[in-house]
């Protein structure tokens, strides 16, 4: 039995004005925010809360950074700010500062002896190497 799948699942419908339900009710939410600030505040305090408040309601509204809403975006954030962090690797110093000053010299020997330079065989090895690579069947 065959079944179409319907694509494009996750994006959302357009209702009106090429807007979502959600843009909408967001857009609604911020006239409805206005009004109230309109009947609470005289005119300059209105103009001056009311920027703020259109500004917030269109970020809402329109901004998708990473291609999530902005609310999810800063719950995210909030998330990596007060979670307790889970460390793979962390270097703890322990004693003083001069059982720290071995440790490093250790490690910086460590990586000299590391990064030593490679002895590549000479001309005449490397001649007797080609021909027996040449010569083999």
């Amino acid at each position: 039995m065959h079944t179409s799948v319907p694509q494009y699942i996750d994006v959302e419908d357009k209702i009106a004005f090429g807007l979502t339900a959600r843009q909408l009710g967001w857009l609604g939410a911020m006239l409805v925010a206005l009004l109230v600030i309109y009947s609470l505040f005289d005119r300059q305090a209105f103009y001056l809360s009311g920027f703020f408040v259109i500004l917030f309601f269109l970020l809402l509204t329109f901004w998708r950074p990473q291609d999530v809403s902005l609310l999810t975006f800063l719950g995210f954030m909030i998330q990596h700010f007060f979670r307790p962090k889970n460390y793979v690797w962390k270097r703890v110093y322990r004693g003083s500062a001069f059982d720290i000053q071995k440790a490093s010299l250790a490690q910086k020997r460590k990586m000299a002896a590391a990064a030593a330079p490679k002895k590549l065989p000479g001309s005449d090895r490397l001649r007797k190497i080609a021909w027996e690579l040449d010569t083999r069947k």
